[in-house]
């Protein structure tokens, strides 16, 4: 049977939920049972393939602006201007939160990354993404999932937790997980949970499952209806980052969260679109960092995508799809301050198949230099179970701190 806590059954699905079974009595013993890891590790899944180089417009390199007349973001210091990060690179002036991180050296951001993926299909992109096989649907679980798995007793479903209204395959797999959802319905008092125990008492499974989520063993979320409207209607991405962050909080509670942000294929109107979707991401990210500032020090948050956009724009005021793409980490675990990986640059011959930014840095390495060095996931594992037949993908150096 499902494991149920207090919220999820008053709002259907709306608090921590869990995949896996808890059975009765079985609470205290999970609370007090010792956790794998401290480190905390969030991704923040970007579907739609971000464009790389409007969040980290290399604005020092000449083709940067041959390629992209109308669409290349400023230089540091003009109106609209990139903030400054070092070398060539600097960051979309939406991303304030990104820079003040950059500044205090929790943050770092890799360019031109890719996954073993070469095609541009946004569907098999994420699948790829996800399930960490190297190719499409070459597994039916997800990379993250099968890391759980080496990392918790059995299908204890503590350490991951998706937030959103599905789980989405990179958590999915035998490992159980926790799962958190904002809803809409009205709270219930505790006077009419009791009332419900008197008139069902005798129905093993409904008193079983209400007793259980009437059990304090996560924390009820400290959201309100109104927030909560505007996370279901995908307006208030901080709402689930405040969740999330509540939840990597618990002293007995989950230590991978995975949060999704649609809307980043911008074929057309894409400056205007990315303001927005830059700024929500910030403040997601302000969100993060300052509800977890007890415990930055073990935190590492990295932002993913499918891949990402032509170099040059398009005749819509757009980019459509690409090859590399950029992800940033921040936290106080990351060695930050500094952009991390090659950088192909944007010449002409430099530009994979003569259009997209050049896959350079291995995504697979930034992973396994996380889940190894970060969260402590035994090396042959990750080689071989987490991302299986990736032997020749070293971990890239110097992620962390």
């Amino acid at each position: 049977m499902t494991s149920f806590n207090r919220r999820t059954f008053l709002h259907l699905g709306a608090g921590f939920g869990a995949a896996t079974t808890v059975a009765p009595g079985l609470v205290s013993s999970l609370a007090l049972a010792k956790l794998p890891t401290d480190r905390r590790f969030i991704i923040i899944l970007q579907r739609g393939a971000q464009d790389g180089l409007h969040a980290l417009p290399p604005y020092g390199d000449d083709n940067y602006r041959r390629l992209r007349p109308r669409l290349a973001i400023p230089g540091p210091g003009k109106e609209g201007g990139a903030l400054p990060l070092s070398g060539p690179f600097g960051l979309h002036p939406a991303l304030k939160t990104f820079h003040r991180l950059f500044e205090e050296g929790d943050m770092a951001a890799i360019p031109a990354i890719a996954s073993q993926y070469r095609e541009r299909s946004h569907f098999d992109g994420q699948n790829v993404l996800e399930n960490g096989s190297g190719k499409p649907f070459g597994a039916d679980d997800g990379w993250l999932n099968r890391a759980l798995s080496l990392m918790q007793d059995g299908d204890d479903e503590r350490l991951g937790i998706a937030l959103g209204h599905t789980v989405p395959l990179i958590l999915r797999g035998a490992a159980g997980v926790r799962t958190w959802a904002p809803s809409t319905l009205p709270s219930v008092d505790e006077d009419f949970l009791g009332r419900l125990l008197n008139s069902y008492g005798e129905d093993a499974l409904f008193a079983e499952a209400l007793a259980e989520s009437m059990n304090p063993i996560v924390s009820d979320m400290s959201i309100n209806q109104r927030e909560a409207r505007a996370a279901a209607r995908g307006q208030a991405p901080v709402i689930t980052a405040r969740a999330a962050a509540e939840a990597l909080l618990l002293e007995d509670g989950p230590r991978m969260a995975v949060i999704e942000m649609g809307g980043w294929d911008t074929h057309y109107g894409q400056a205007g679109r990315l303001n927005s979707l830059f700024t929500a991401l910030d403040d997601t990210v302000d969100v993060l960092s300052t509800d977890l500032a007890s415990v930055w020090d073990k935190c590492l948050i990295l932002t993913l995508s499918e891949f990402g956009r032509t170099a040059a724009e398009n005749g819509s005021l757009g980019t459509d799809h690409g090859t590399g793409g950029t992800s940033f980490l921040l936290g106080g675990a990351v060695a930050g301050g500094q952009i991390l990986g090659e950088w192909p640059g944007l010449a002409p011959n430099a530009l994979y198949q003569g259009r997209d930014v050049a896959p350079a840095n291995a995504l697979e390495g930034v992973l396994k230099a996380i889940l190894m060095d970060h969260l402590g996931a035994p090396r042959d594992g990750v080689n071989s179970i987490v991302f299986p037949n990736s032997d020749a993908i070293w971990p890239m150096m110097g992620l962390l701190k």
